[in-house]
């Protein structure tokens, strides 16, 4: 009997991924959920006159978290139109020993406290945002500098393949992963300068780390987004992005993915 698994977000950093790899696998029905146009199962947090058919009758569910003030109330509705669907959700590192009042803490509480089998991931930050224009490709490519404020802090960073990579273990295997909070990080923390100097080595260019107060990042913003980014800096700044886990290789079988690695991999990005 076949399985169906619902991806929200499934053309994002993470979600594409999911979707690929499940795809591979025998016995699963995979629905793309996405708000993008011409997605297989149109899909928006900002509609949820779209939630119903997504979510109905599925087995589980990634859950990718949506970036809204919303998001708590909204995971919570989703959650509750198919309880009994594993939910697996892609959260943040640290957000465990979060406020019991904090958003994000919040969003988790949404599903831990509905679902009747969740898994929780908690990813560092991503490789995949020195490759996005939204992030910091352009100014790594054009300036060849790499801005981020972080105190001077280390940040696990992490593949998001091998986030994919864990999610789908979870996803194929949900009853041995039921109520359990996985921390994915990469193999090493590394500074904004070390960052940098890596980018320098395989660019062959000198890419110069910038380490700015965090008001400097904060300007223009809406007010709940600065606040949450304003928070996250902070989080940062102390240390929260730093602490290493085994979780990616103890779950694939394969170590995670390293900073110089991906940087290798994806050079034309900063060409």
């Amino acid at each position: 009997m076949s399985r169906t698994v619902l991806v929200t977000g499934a053309r994002g950093k993470t979600g594409r991924e999911v979707v690929a790899r499940l795809r591979r696998r025998p016995g699963l029905v995979v629905r793309e959920g996405s708000s993008q146009p011409g997605a297989a199962v149109p899909f928006s947090w900002d509609d949820p006159g779209t939630w119903p058919d997504a979510v109905k009758d599925v087995d589980a569910v990634y859950l990718m978290r949506p970036d809204v003030p919303e998001a708590p109330e909204h995971v919570a509705g989703l959650v509750d139109l198919n309880p009994a669907a594993h939910v697996v959700l892609l959260s943040e590192q640290g957000a465990g020993s979060l406020a019991a009042g904090h958003w994000a803490r919040r969003v988790e509480d949404a599903v831990t406290g509905r679902a009747a089998g969740w898994t929780v991931l908690r990813p560092s930050w991503f490789h995949q945002v020195l490759t996005d224009p939204r992030f910091y490709r352009d100014d790594i490519r054009a300036g060849r500098v790499f801005r981020l404020p972080s105190g001077g802090a280390p940040i696990a960073w992490v593949d998001a393949r091998d986030i994919a990579a864990v999610a789908v273990a979870v996803l194929l295997s949900p009853l041995d992963h039921h109520g359990r909070e996985y921390t994915i990080t990469g193999p090493a923390a590394l500074p904004v300068r070390a960052v940098a100097a890596e980018l320098s080595a395989h660019l062959g260019v000198a890419v110069r780390a910038d380490d700015p107060p965090a008001e400097q990042g904060l300007e223009g913003l809406d007010p709940w987004l600065r606040d949450i980014l304003a928070d996250l800096y902070d989080r940062v700044r102390a240390g929260g992005f730093a602490p290493l886990s085994p979780d990616v290789e103890r779950i694939t079988g394969r170590r995670p993915t390293s900073m110089g690695e991906f940087i290798a991999a994806h050079l034309e990005e900063w060409r």
